[in-house]
């Protein structure tokens, strides 16, 4: 990575600024905590799994087979995992957004505080509720059984990851994802004391736009085993480079190289070990 581009994402996430800090920290330290009980375990666990499933809870499709096979709860338990997942990927790309946000706000405690709260609370319960597409796709089909299995003697797994990698890869190149990338590094005009049902509808706004941005990959993610740590941050790397880089859209299909040479590799060679 060039000194220049370095020096431009370095001014995008710039800790001099005296309202910069306040934004930064709050962002990031949330998105650390949420990490921390991702992998300290601290959710509620999503119950035995079912007959016949030996696999490790990292494994594609382990988590959504648990969910399913525990009714309710277990699918409560996974909602809440999946969003506590979510966010703490997406929460390093929105230092900006939240940054002008600090920036445009009134900055007495009692405007910002509960302003940003409603918008990053609405926008964690978008992405909480995009969890439920990977259950009722497992209430459809295994997933767990659709990687693992075979096809006229191919492996599954390297069809299914290697189709959705070259997806995600071509979406990277689309009209739409530059359209939507383009809303990512901004945000829309608020007042100057705007109501939290206001910043609530500001954070649902965002968080659909980032789902329409980022789904191919994350459907990829789950094909790869949703709950898989390294898969994890790679995304979050991926997401986090292409919304605070100067050029983003060059990055975004930059990353669209990657992902159709690892589809080709998959195609080609199997999944590889992650």
């Amino acid at each position: 990575m060039s000194t220049d581009m370095l020096s431009s994402i370095t001014n995008r996430i710039d800790l001099d600024r005296p309202a910069v800090p306040v934004a930064d920290a709050l962002v990031l330290s949330l998105a650390a905590a949420l990490w921390l009980v991702l992998l300290e375990g601290w959710l509620p666990g999503l119950g035995p799994a079912p007959a016949g499933l030996d696999a490790p809870m990292a494994a594609p499709g382990v988590p959504e087979a648990m969910a399913v096979a525990n009714g309710l709860s277990g699918g409560s338990a996974y909602l809440l995992m999946w969003g506590t997942m979510m966010v703490a990927m997406m929460l390093p790309s929105l230092v900006p957004v939240v940054r002008r946000y600090r920036e445009r706000l009134c900055c007495a405690r009692n405007v910002f505080a509960p302003a940003i709260a409603s918008f990053l609370l609405a926008y964690g319960l978008v992405w909480t509720a995009v969890g439920v597409v990977p259950l009722a796709v497992e209430s459809t089909v295994s997933i767990h059984g659709l990687v693992s299995g075979s096809v006229l003697g191919v492996d599954a797994s390297a069809l299914v990851v290697g189709g959705l990698l070259a997806f995600a890869g071509a979406y990277q190149f689309s009209p739409l994802k530059r359209d939507l990338l383009a809303r990512c590094a901004s945000c829309r005009q608020v007042p100057h004391r705007p109501s939290v049902g206001r910043m609530g509808r500001e954070g649902v706004a965002y968080a659909v736009n980032c789902v329409g941005c980022t789904w191919p990959l994350f459907a990829a993610m789950v094909a790869l085993g949703s709950m898989n740590v390294t898969v994890m941050v790679g995304l979050m790397f991926v997401v986090v480079l292409e919304r605070v880089a100067p050029e983003s859209e060059n990055v975004a299909r930059a990353w669209g190289v990657v992902l159709l040479g690892a589809a080709a590799f998959t195609l080609l060679f199997g999944v590889p070990s992650v």
